[in-house]
């Protein structure tokens, strides 16, 4: 049946009619107390209608080339032994990109325990140093000569380091960062050393222009800096990525991830570098989990498709049981995965880039969320960038 057709034995309703009826039902009521107050320079109206084409117009860039995205899992390293053992069982359940988090530092030989078995060729190797006095450098090198050891081919090694100077030292060490870019150039060119962790910055729906700006300001400076030690801004943004936490917001989520690929691209931009789409790795926010199990459960779902439609490179859905503080377990880990793989293998969100396109809710709420974070971007400029 011809699309332009299907409906044709419909009379046409206009948001006027549709205005008329709600005002009707309302029985006067004012139709603004149907507004959601977003943020307070954004009000959204209660609903969005065809008519709305004419104002709202897709925002770009906004997709990447591939609407695939990685699936990923937490695997919190404590005793070497137990850390592999879980890494394995998540990469036979299908996990292509763990985050290894490590609440001590390793050595060489710790480092060749965690990863005993493992096929780094075949997935993308994640690692974030969650105690004090971090070592991203002396990590960076062991994960390099693990692999020269082993006589694997750095070209094949795909991953990265929770390393955002910025937001763990008081004096941040970008000319480490620096050298480190410039090693992944000469060996290890698909590995991203650099993290822009905007985790920490988000507060819920009602702050996510400042969410944004804050995390472009941080990425803007990180630019600037760099670029003094030789790193130009279009190889920085090659070799970093952009982690960002989601909560409960369904459509708020998804422009708020591709308000952001529009804001990186103005960045670039004005560093006279091409606009490219960033990679993102977006987690759930620990807010967004409660104390019921199963509600999170159902719950995990419907944030997933928020952050696969907003364009996620890599999804980590936590357990279920995080919002008790307890310690995942193997069911909790296996349905956290079997989540994203429903929406991959029954649902083929994997199969259509920028799903969010065209829709005039979420075309709206980006463009004004773009726009606010842009202009409060501006006013952290004024006031001295980021640091």
């Amino acid at each position: 049946m011809n699309q332009d057709t299907l409906f044709s034995e419909f009379n046409a309703t206009t948001k006027t009619d549709w205005l008329n009826k709600v005002i009707k039902d309302l029985k006067g009521k004012p139709l603004e107390d149907l507004n959601w107050q977003l943020e307070d320079s954004i009000e959204l109206p209660p609903f969005y209608h065809p008519d709305d084409k004419k104002t709202v117009e897709s925002q770009a860039p906004i997709a990447s080339s591939s609407p695939d995205w990685e699936i990923g899992e937490y695997i919190d390293v404590h005793d070497m032994a137990t850390a592999n053992e879980i890494l394995l069982e998540s990469l036979q359940g299908g996990v292509e990109a763990p985050l290894l988090r490590l609440y001590k530092p390793i050595n060489q030989e710790e480092l060749s325990r965690l990863l005993q078995g493992v096929d780094v060729t075949i997935i993308s190797l994640h690692f974030g140093e969650y105690y004090s006095e971090k070592q991203p450098t002396t990590l960076f090198h062991h994960l390099i000569t693990y692999f020269e050891n082993s006589n694997i081919d750095l070209n094949k090694i795909n991953g990265s380091i929770d390393f955002d100077p910025l937001l763990d030292w008081a004096q941040p060490p970008i000319d480490q960062l620096a050298e480190m870019i410039k090693t992944c150039q000469e060996k290890m060119p698909n590995f991203r050393p650099l993290q822009i962790n905007a985790n920490r910055f988000h507060g819920g729906p009602e702050q996510t222009s400042a969410e944004l700006a804050y995390t472009i300001a941080k990425g803007s400076e990180y630019l600037a800096r760099l670029n003094k030690h030789g790193i130009k801004p279009a190889t920085a943004n090659a070799y970093l990525q952009i982690g960002v936490s989601i909560s409960k917001s369904y459509f708020v989520e998804i422009a708020k991830l591709r308000a952001l690929k529009i804001l990186w691209a103005n960045i670039l931009n004005a560093y006279g570098a091409e606009a490219s789409i960033p990679s993102l790795a977006v987690h759930f926010s620990k807010e967004s989990q409660d104390e019921q199990t199963y509600t999170n459960m159902i719950r995990a779902s419907t944030q997933s498709m928020s952050a696969i439609i907003g364009g996620a490179d890599k999804l980590y859905v936590l357990p279920a049981n995080r919002g008790n503080n307890e310690a995942s377990s193997s069911f909790t880990r296996r349905i956290a995965r079997n989540v994203q793989h429903l929406l991959k293998m029954e649902s083929h969100f994997n199969q259509v880039i920028d799903a969010g396109a065209g829709s005039y809710y979420i075309e709206a709420v980006t463009k004004k969320l773009a726009e606010n974070a842009w202009e409060q971007f501006k006013t952290l400029e004024k006031e001295g960038a980021f640091a």
